[in-house]
C-alpha cells in the first residue's frame, strides 16, 4: 500500500506510520497508553463519599456499563514506536511524557483541570520537541457546559486540542494522531482547518469516536447552512 490519504484509519499506527516519509508531518500529536493502568483508576471522587460507603469508581467500571471499555493502558508504547513517531514528524506534542523516557524539554504543555479533587490528576503534562516557554492550559471538562458525552478512558476535551492548534500555529498543518480513541483531537482539527491522519486499532472503539466525528462533520456543513448547531454529544 502506498501512503495514505488524510483521514481516520482502523489499523495498527506502526503499520500506518511506515506508509510515511520520513518528516511528512508538521506535528504528532498523541495520547499513548501510559502503562499505567489508568482506566481502571478511580476518578471525580473523594474521601468522604468513600468514607460514607460510596466507593471510588474508575472510569473503566462506568463504561463497561455500556460496553465501551476494552483492556487499555497496561503497556506503555515500545521503543520502535517512538523512534518511527519522531521518523515521521517534524515536532512531537506527547501527553503522558512525564511517564516516558524522552529527552530533556523547556516546553511542556500543562493542562491544568481546575478540579478540587485530590483522589486523582489535577493535571496532565505533555511533553513537546518545540524551543518555546512552557505553557498552561486551564479547563474543566467535569460538569456544565464544557462537559462531553465520555466514549473513552483517558478523553481529552476539544478544546484542550483546539487550544494547542492556536498555541503552536497549527492552522494549515499536517498532523499525525497515531492513538485516537475519543476522536477529541480530530473534530478539533476538523474545526480549525487542520489536515490529519489518525489510527486507532481498536474496532469498536473507531466505530463509535468515527460515528462522533461524523456527527461534529454533519454539524458543520448546517451551520455553514445557517441552521443552528447543537453542542458535542
Amino acid at each position: 500500500m502506498d501512503k495514505l490519504d488524510f483521514g481516520y484509519y482502523n489499523m495498527d499506527c506502526m503499520a500506518g506510520m511506515k506508509l510515511f516519509p520520513d518528516k511528512y508531518f508538521d506535528v504528532a500529536i498523541v495520547d499513548p497508553p501510559y502503562g499505567i493502568n489508568a482506566p481502571n483508576m478511580a476518578m471525580g471522587t473523594n474521601k468522604s463519599r468513600t468514607k460514607n460507603g460510596y466507593p471510588a469508581e474508575s472510569t473503566a467500571s462506568r463504561l463497561k456499563r455500556s460496553g465501551q471499555v476494552k483492556e487499555w493502558d497496561s503497556e506503555p508504547p515500545t521503543e520502535e514506536y517512538f523512534k518511527e513517531l519522531f521518523r515521521v514528524s517534524k515536532n512531537q506534542i506527547i501527553w503522558g511524557g512525564n511517564y516516558f523516557n524522552l529527552p530533556p524539554t523547556k516546553c511542556f504543555v500543562v493542562w491544568d483541570k481546575v478540579q478540587p479533587w485530590d483522589a486523582f490528576s489535577q493535571a496532565e503534562i505533555a511533553w513537546t520537541s518545540y524551543n518555546l516557554p512552557a505553557k498552561l492550559f486551564r479547563y474543566s471538562n467535569t460538569g456544565g457546559a464544557n462537559s462531553e458525552k465520555r466514549i473513552h478512558p483517558t478523553q481529552k476535551p476539544i478544546a484542550l486540542y483546539e487550544y494547542l492548534v492556536g498555541a503552536f500555529k497549527l492552522s494549515g498543518g499536517v498532523v499525525l494522531d497515531t492513538h485516537v480513541g475519543s476522536a477529541s483531537s480530530l473534530i478539533a482539527y476538523h474545526r480549525t482547518g487542520v489536515r490529519f491522519v489518525g489510527f486507532e486499532i481498536d474496532t469498536e472503539m473507531y466505530e463509535v469516536s468515527n460515528a462522533r466525528l461524523e456527527r461534529e462533520k454533519a454539524q458543520l456543513s448546517l451551520f455553514d447552512l445557517g441552521m443552528e448547531r447543537n453542542g458535542d454529544e
